[in-house]
């Protein structure tokens, strides 16, 4: 008897292109749903993250930064940009879509980080197409849809009150730190 574990990693979709041979980021999945987090497995099996020095000035990493930028407009509709070295800024509607995002994407074994109402996602030039490129579009696409057509509006109101309030308690304790 074979049974599933709901813990592995998921499979990878094949890869799709458009006629002037890009990637279809926004076609490479039949639906976003099978993607989305509603209990299935992580995208990745062991946590994906930029080595700690990334070449910012390298062809090679622009590149993945330009296309990670790309796969992300494309399968969220989010604007995307690039941050510090090693990092490419998803932008958010707000800072707690921004937190939630962050949580849910290192669910996916993906490294990531928040800033108000960014979401930051790793980069690198040893990075390629198909291997952590598409991850990391892929952890956004699986995590934007689930925002945005899963998750209940009261989650994203507590979340966002979350967000308020870790904002406030970071000025607050701004203001006392030195005395």
């Amino acid at each position: 008897m074979t049974t599933l574990d709901k813990a592995a990693p998921m499979p990878a979709a094949p890869m799709r292109y458009t006629d002037d041979g890009q990637v279809d980021w926004g076609n490479m999945w039949d639906s976003f749903c099978g993607l989305a987090l509603d209990g299935g497995p992580p995208h990745r099996g062991i946590l994906l993250s930029a080595p700690p020095v990334a070449d910012s000035a390298h062809p090679a990493y622009l590149a993945v930064v330009q296309e990670i930028m790309r796969g992300v407009r494309e399968v969220s509709g989010l604007p995307a940009e690039p941050a510090e070295s090693g990092w490419v800024a998803v932008c958010c509607a707000t800072p707690g879509m921004a937190r939630w995002l962050c949580e849910a994407v290192q669910a996916e074994n993906v490294a990531a980080r928040c800033a108000d109402e960014r979401l930051l996602v790793p980069a690198h030039e040893r990075f390629t197409l198909k291997g952590e490129v598409k991850s990391v579009i892929t952890a956004v696409a699986k995590t934007t849809h689930y925002w945005r057509e899963h998750l209940p509006q009261a989650a994203k109101d507590a979340v966002e009150a979350q967000a308020r309030f870790a904002r406030l308690w970071r000025g607050i304790r701004g203001r006392f730190a030195g005395r």
